[in-house]
């Protein structure tokens, strides 16, 4: 029997190996913070959404006439960044993304293998750090995936707290949608009434500020997004399939076929969820949340950072769930996760640019190829955690709170 990775990190001495990572990801986040302090380009996405939120806030101005991306709950959710001194801005809001960084890490762990040994949570919280997503220290992402993950961490006990808290997340919808699915489909009512009041309630700030109708506003705003993310030469992303239907039907039939597959890709994660509910196991749960968040990568326009932030449910899972006879299997996707993730090949793609076509290619779609691999593996993986073969044999990972450094207990489902 394969030992499990907490078993692994006490069999070796890799003590070597932690303050290896650790040096790693300290530079990480160093040369990020670096980066945002002396380069005046990598503030321009903070600068504008604090110009929106300013002008709104301080003048009452209508957003939607301009190109403004943001849904109306997002600017009065980011609204308070509109107070910070402009000449404390980057520095502030780098610092408050830097120290935002190790919290969302153990928030995703913790709501996806509980109870887990704090030797597996500093392993995958070391390696999420090396992510070369996480030096983009001037961004929302982090802020909004933090408070999704601890939404989940409190749907069972507080699920006010819990919509509270995705309620805020839903600022940005790309990010926090994910979690909202999720809420939908395990009928976690409490939950998403409570988001759901609280995103209209933003909308219902936004509009009596800029004293306009909700109606216009969200048809201004959908309008907006047609225009720079539906139809030709609008942006695409790192991960989004669309690109590949442009190639095999053409911008407008291959449009057609995106909105057709990002639909097909939901049924079998949401069948699923569906079919067992609330008696989905930790390890069930955990996975069909990631595979909603690779939903949104396949599907909808994101950059690098929001890349890394999605991507860390499915490398938790594949790395904490003590499922033996798939450990090689887990280990190999999430060992390309992590080369993908520090070496961000389609940033440097001018560095693989071939006379052959295939290594062009492959580099210019390194992101795509990862996170479809990933969503595959995962889909695998959850239905043969939820098959009736793995109800009647199949030990589900579970670690025992009051165990924290032995490997997990396996606890078998039953019948």
């Amino acid at each position: 029997m394969l030992p499990s990775v907490s078993a692994l990190l006490k069999r070796l001495d890799l003590s070597w190996y932690v303050v290896a990572v650790a040096v790693y990801a300290a530079a990480n986040l160093g040369l990020g913070m670096g980066l945002a302090l002396a380069r005046p380009s990598t503030s321009t996405d903070l600068r504008l959404v604090a110009d929106w939120c300013r002008s709104w806030l301080l003048e009452g101005r209508y957003l939607y006439h301009a190109v403004t991306d943001y849904p109306p709950n997002g600017i009065v959710t980011f609204a308070p960044v509109a107070l910070i001194p402009e000449d404390l801005l980057v520095p502030a809001w780098a610092a408050f993304t830097l120290l935002l960084t190790p919290a969302l890490a153990y928030a995703v762990i913790r709501s996806t293998a509980p109870g887990i040994p704090r030797s597996v949570t500093t392993t995958v919280s070391l390696l999420f750090l090396c992510w070369g997503g996480t030096r983009t220290v001037l961004e929302f992402s982090r802020l909004c995936m933090a408070l999704a993950f601890t939404a989940v961490l409190l749907a069972e006990s507080r699920p006010v707290s819990s919509g509270l808290c995705l309620g805020f997340a839903l600022a940005k919808p790309q990010i926090a949608g994910p979690i909202l699915l999720w809420a939908l489909v395990t009928r976690r009512a409490r939950m998403v009434q409570v988001a759901a009041l609280v995103v209209a309630a933003g909308i219902a700030v936004y509009c009596v500020r800029a004293r306009a109708s909700p109606i216009g506003v969200l048809v201004d705003w959908g309008r907006i997004l047609q225009a720079l993310y539906y139809g030709p030469d609008t942006f695409m992303g790192r991960t989004s399939l669309r690109p590949l239907w442009h190639v095999i039907a053409g911008p407008v039939t291959g449009d057609t076929l995106w909105l057709f597959g990002a639909g097909l890709l939901l049924v079998v994660p949401c069948a699923m969820t569906i079919r067992h509910g609330r008696e989905l196991s930790p390890t069930g749960a955990a996975s069909l949340r990631a595979l909603f968040c690779l939903w949104s990568l396949m599907t909808i326009f994101h950059l690098g950072n929001n890349m890394a932030v999605l991507m860390l449910p499915a490398f938790t899972i594949l790395l904490a769930t003590n499922d033996p006879e798939t450990q090689r299997s887990r280990f190999a996707v999430a060992g390309l996760i992590q080369f993908a993730m520090v070496f961000d090949i389609p940033v440097h793609y001018d560095l693989f640019v071939s006379s052959q076509r295939f290594v062009s290619g492959l580099a210019r779609h390194f992101d795509r190829l990862v996170v479809v691999t990933t969503f595959a593996y995962l889909m695998a993986f959850s239905y043969r955690m939820h098959s009736g073969r793995a109800r009647r044999s199949i030990p589900v990972a579970i670690f025992s709170p009051c165990d924290q450094e032995r490997p997990m207990a396996a606890t078998r489902v039953a019948r």
